[in-house]
């Protein structure tokens, strides 16, 4: 029998690293993901970019003013740099144990204009390509151990 009880908690022990590995590999998606999009939003007052807010479990109902507001523009780095430092700690607070799903989501009323490719600044779905970094990020990712 002790052999197989040693199979048993070297199995435990490949569970846990393995559940770590998917875990970190969520957040680094999840994270890629929410830099992505808010580097690609448009911006000239900074409100639809300052409204990238990821959520546990849930899909985020709120609306924030603009975290750096400007004109034209002006603070598009401030402004990003802001939104995506209150994001991050939302999902580094990703536990597997706890949570299913992170949603990163956007109130703007005009945010899905602007993702149509209403604004020069960025082009049409740069969601879906937000998104498509966030899968970048982690391909490769080692889930089991060696």
């Amino acid at each position: 029998m002790a052999g197989l009880d040693e199979l048993a908690k070297r199995l435990d022990r490949i569970a846990v690293e393995v559940e770590g590995n998917v875990e970190r590999a969520v957040k680094d998606c999840a994270g890629a993901v929410l830099r992505s999009v808010v580097d690609a939003t448009p911006v000239d007052t900074g409100y639809a970019r300052s409204n990238w807010t990821p959520e546990l479990d849930r899909a985020f109902e709120g609306l924030f003013p603009a975290r750096v507001p400007g004109k034209a523009g002006s603070t598009a780095e401030a402004t990003a740099a802001a939104t995506v430092e209150a994001g991050l700690p939302t999902i580094e607070a990703f536990d597997l144990s706890r949570n299913a799903e992170i949603h990163i989501t956007n109130n703007a009323p005009h945010i899905g204009a602007l993702n149509d490719g209403h604004s020069r600044q960025a082009p049409a779905d740069f969601v879906r390509l937000a998104v498509l970094d966030g899968l970048a990020a982690v391909r490769g990712a080692r889930v089991l151990p060696d």
